[in-house]
């Protein structure tokens, strides 16, 4: 009976570690302060990444930072997601996805809000081999709103479908 329950019991700690090893290699970091705002910090990432998320929000400002991104099959996806804000509304959003051996992707965005709305999008997507796709994203608001967008997308390998034919060389006009 001892026995059983042991082998139960260690069938479930090995099954439970191989799935949360499976993401090992993701470095995500979020945080956010608040002084006086609400300050709001999210950040997920699956495989080889590398991501943070900041927020910080004071004289009851509202910063969100959002940054999420995916490095699976040998690809690696990172990035910055900011917002600040002093009295006003800064969202940031920030998506990193790499893909395919030795794909990198990398996207900053960050939005600065001054009694106003700032708003900041970035988008990296790198596909395929070697790729490397970068996107910055900054929005400044001084008692006004501004709103920004940055896409980078680098899918590499595009083959033909036809036969290359080279014609034969000949020397008859040495």
């Amino acid at each position: 009976m001892k026995t059983t329950i042991k082998t139960i019991a260690f069938a479930a700690l090995s099954l439970t570690l191989a799935l949360s090893v499976t993401d090992a290699q993701a470095q995500v970091t979020a945080s956010s302060y608040s002084n006086g705002g609400t300050a709001s910090a999210t950040a997920s990432g699956r495989g080889n990444t590398r991501l943070n998320a900041s927020a910080y929000a004071t004289n009851g400002g509202t910063a969100i930072a959002n940054m999420n991104g995916s490095g699976r099959n040998g690809g690696f996806a990172s990035g910055n997601s900011r917002a600040y804000s002093n009295g006003g509304v800064a969202i940031s959003n920030g998506q990193s996805h790499a893909n395919g051996w030795g794909s990198r992707s990398h996207v900053n965005s960050a939005a600065n809000a001054y009694y106003g709305y700032a708003q900041s999008n970035g988008t990296a997507i790198a596909n395929g081999n070697w790729s490397n796709a970068q996107a910055n994203s900054r929005a400044d608001a001084f008692f006004n709103s501004s709103r920004t967008n940055a896409r980078a997308i680098d899918n590499r390998p595009i083959y033909s479908n036809y036969p290359v034919y080279q014609q034969p060389m000949t020397y008859q006009n040495w």
